[in-house]
């Protein structure tokens, strides 16, 4: 009697192992997409509270301004103190010293962010007098995976998942 496995059963087996890895993989990347979403949107969130922190502390109107180069699949925000020079944190360096600005790059290449308005058009105008936001929303989006950021006029910030951009029904054009 010898021992061990016949070619026929060996092939068995690795035909038995690819199909279960052929019908893990979509979730495994499905998961890997959310996982990605999550994390830029938990850096993101915690971005905007700091300029929310900063401009309730100030009596200075702030701007927020979202960036984006398609061909480079880049993206970032800029918060800034209102200006007549407004800052682009795709080119950071002709941002003046005297302007006070923070930039938000994301953590991971793989999203992008969606809104109906672009540098030099700002996103949001947050106000520490009266700790207000003008009403406005943009979608962080990994892949399939989105979640919709709204600014309301009290200066809250709400997160809502896989939403797109038309749930902005209250955004000006």
């Amino acid at each position: 009697m010898q021992k061990g496995f016949t070619l026929l059963e060996m092939l068995i087996a690795l035909l038995i192992l690819s199909l279960l890895l052929m019908l893990a993989l979509p979730t495994w990347q499905q998961s890997s997409q959310q996982n990605i979403l999550q994390k830029e949107q938990q850096k993101l969130y915690a971005f905007l509270r700091q300029i929310q922190a900063r401009v309730e502390n100030s009596s200075d109107i702030w701007f927020l301004m979202a960036s984006r180069d398609l061909s480079g699949k880049r993206w970032c925000l800029t918060a800034q103190i209102k200006n007549h020079h407004l800052c682009d944190c795709l080119s950071p360096r002709g941002c003046p010293q005297h302007v006070s600005a923070y930039f938000y790059y994301p953590a991971f290449s793989d999203t992008m962010l969606i809104s109906k308005r672009y540098y030099p058009l700002e996103l949001t105008r947050l106000s520490g007098i009266r700790n207000t936001a003008s009403t406005a929303c943009f979608v962080l989006q990994a892949n399939h995976q989105r979640t919709l950021f709204s600014f309301f006029n009290v200066g809250s910030l709400k997160l809502k998942d896989n939403q797109s951009l038309s749930a902005c029904v209250n955004d000006e054009e």
